[in-house]
């Protein structure tokens, strides 16, 4: 497992404004990656710059992959990328200077020659707060061939064991 990142399963909750919210242990077949805010991430609004959050998405990623097997060696042993085709991301609080948080990675769906990860990024504290939710969808792509390809069968096997059942991601 990638240095900081932890997989997780059903745990707690804790109290939130408009009553329970899952704790950071609780999202089923989830996996978590570690940010901590730099000073450098800050816009003048005093908030980390939006494109920062695709480049912690882009980190996580990584790290959930290699969890599962397929970290950027083996892609590159394997002639084979993960390329982003499509990201949204919606924003629900800020994340502030020095602030911690916590990136869940859970697999939303599984395609023919794509897949899609949904991001949560929640700040550490008392009451973890879910502050961004960036749902990136990639495509399987073979850099001999120069073109999407169907996902590798083990690869989607990998995908398949961490996702979480229908209604709990």
């Amino acid at each position: 497992m990638h240095r900081g990142a932890r997989a997780h399963r059903a745990g707690l909750t804790v109290p939130g404004p408009q009553g329970p919210i899952p704790a950071v242990d609780d999202v089923p077949m989830s996996f978590s990656y570690p940010v901590a805010v730099k000073f450098s991430e800050i816009d003048l609004a005093g908030v980390v710059f939006n494109s920062h959050y695709l480049t912690w998405c882009e980190d996580a990623k990584m790290a959930f992959l290699d969890d599962v097997g397929y970290g950027p060696y083996r892609f590159a042993a394997e002639h084979r990328l993960a390329l982003v085709r499509h990201a949204e991301i919606d924003w629900t609080a800020s994340l502030k200077p020095l602030d911690h948080a916590d990136i869940r990675v859970v697999v939303e769906r599984i395609g023919t020659s794509s897949f899609t990860l949904r991001h949560e990024i929640w700040r550490r504290g008392e009451a973890p707060l879910l502050t961004a939710t960036c749902v990136i969808t990639y495509v399987w792509f073979d850099t001999v061939a120069g073109a999407k390809a169907p996902l590798d069968p083990d690869f989607r096997e990998a995908l398949h064991r961490v996702q979480a059942p229908a209604g709990q991601g």
